[in-house]
């Protein structure tokens, strides 16, 4: 008889719309700090290329700006015209060979602009000029002309990437970014088409699936990302966010939901964007439950899931369709396939740090981890291969350097 999988659910398949996933281990869209004049460079490829390689089931590709506003960073990819499309194109020939899904992420941040080109204060643009604590930016109200054009460009973007062959959309409306702005009562004033009660705060996220779902046809998925709770007393709260939620999916708007939690806007929302060490694991599968209850949609969480054990907990309760594992992926990209043959001592486990994974983005730093500092630099170190002769090998001295020659040897 055989020997039942040591992760049966973690390593089980999953039908997002059109797309079927070979595990529910997902990378989810963070920042890297490998992007260049807004494009897909090597580097980039490197990395998700070795994620896919180590067994990933979804690669959700870091934000892409829908429009030229959308520019929150120097390092963010941009998808507002086709220049983006090789780009993209190389990704797709790098990851999809592995047998991993590729969805790329849609992105406007709305009043959430970090930096300028010239350090000059930068022009932001929000559903009502309601400042930004974190960032301290007062943006500009949005023209309804402008919202329509905003709306345009989802659908444009959207298109670019199923041109470039990804396998579908993610549009981000977590952590207070544009779509968030509009539908928390605490950002959006309005008092028009798209504001002034819960159903016309929907408005200009349910416009944005519409034109995206139009742009890619029914062969790619159109998904979303949304904070449960930014845990901002003036941001989106549960409710608020999980009756959207339910409204969209109702609609037919939504293939999947990715559910996580906080928002940019404060100092105490940003700590939830990347957890530390002192949060529970799968502290967020309790409110991702509720809302798979509730929706008829696979649901995605996050929140600390950086052991499969964790994952497969998550997943045997119904608590949740698949997990993101971003930050296990950064620490051993090969954990998916180590943990489908049962090999978890073997795995490199995310401590939840933080020092160079968001530390090494903060400072302005392609990422990379303490566990495994190849991570980010997969051009320059390769990938090892057992020597075609083994030889005995003394290493002198116990420290950081000599543990890590000593694994290395």
């Amino acid at each position: 008889m055989a020997p039942s999988p040591p992760f049966p659910h973690l390593f089980a398949p999953l039908a997002i719309g059109p797309v079927t996933i070979r595990n529910r281990i997902v990378s989810s869209g963070h920042d890297t700090v490998m992007v260049h004049d807004g494009k897909v460079t090597d580097q980039l490829v490197a990395y998700q290329e070795a994620r896919a390689a180590g067994g990933a089931g979804l690669i959700v590709v870091q934000v892409a700006g829908v429009h030229a506003t959308a520019h929150y960073t120097s390092h963010n990819l941009m998808a507002h015209d086709d220049s983006c499309i090789p780009g993209y194109e190389a990704l797709v020939a790098a990851v999809k060979p592995h047998g991993t899904a590729l969805f790329g992420q849609l992105f406007h941040p709305g009043r959430e602009i970090m930096e300028s080109d010239d350090g000059t204060a930068p022009v932001a643009l929000a559903p009502s000029a309601v400042p930004n604590e974190r960032f301290r930016v007062m943006p500009r109200a949005l023209t309804v002309a402008e919202i329509e054009e905003l709306v345009a460009s989802y659908g444009a973007a959207a298109g670019r990437l199923a041109r470039a062959g990804l396998d579908g959309v993610e549009v981000v409306a977590s952590h207070g970014y544009l779509p968030a702005q509009f539908l928390s009562a605490g950002t959006n004033r309005r008092d028009d088409a798209y504001g002034g009660d819960e159903e016309r705060r929907l408005r200009f996220v349910r416009e944005v699936l519409v034109a995206a779902r139009a742009a890619v046809g029914p062969s790619k998925v159109v998904g979303m990302r949304i904070s449960l709770d930014e845990r901002d007393p003036t941001g989106l709260g549960a409710d608020a966010a999980a009756a959207a939620v339910v409204a969209l999916a109702g609609a037919g708007l939504l293939d999947y939901v990715s559910v996580t939690t906080g928002t940019s806007a404060t100092l105490g929302g940003s700590d939830h964007i990347v957890p530390e060490m002192g949060v529970a694991n799968g502290y967020l599968a309790g409110a991702a439950g509720g809302l798979k209850a509730a929706v008829a949609i696979p649901v995605i969480v996050a929140g600390r899931l950086n052991q499969p054990q964790d994952a497969e907990r998550v997943l045997a309760a119904g608590q949740a369709d698949a997990c993101v594992m971003t930050r296990a992926l950064i620490a051993d990209p090969a954990m998916p396939n180590l943990a489908a043959e049962g090999r978890t001592d073997d795995i490199r486990a995310c401590i939840a740090c933080n020092q160079a994974c968001i530390g090494h983005f903060h400072a302005g730093y392609p990422i990379s981890c303490i566990q495994h500092p190849e991570t980010g630099r997969e051009r320059r170190y390769g990938r090892r291969v057992p020597a075609a002769g083994p030889k005995r090998v003394l290493v002198v001295g116990a420290g950081p350097a000599g543990m890590k020659a000593a694994a290395v040897a």
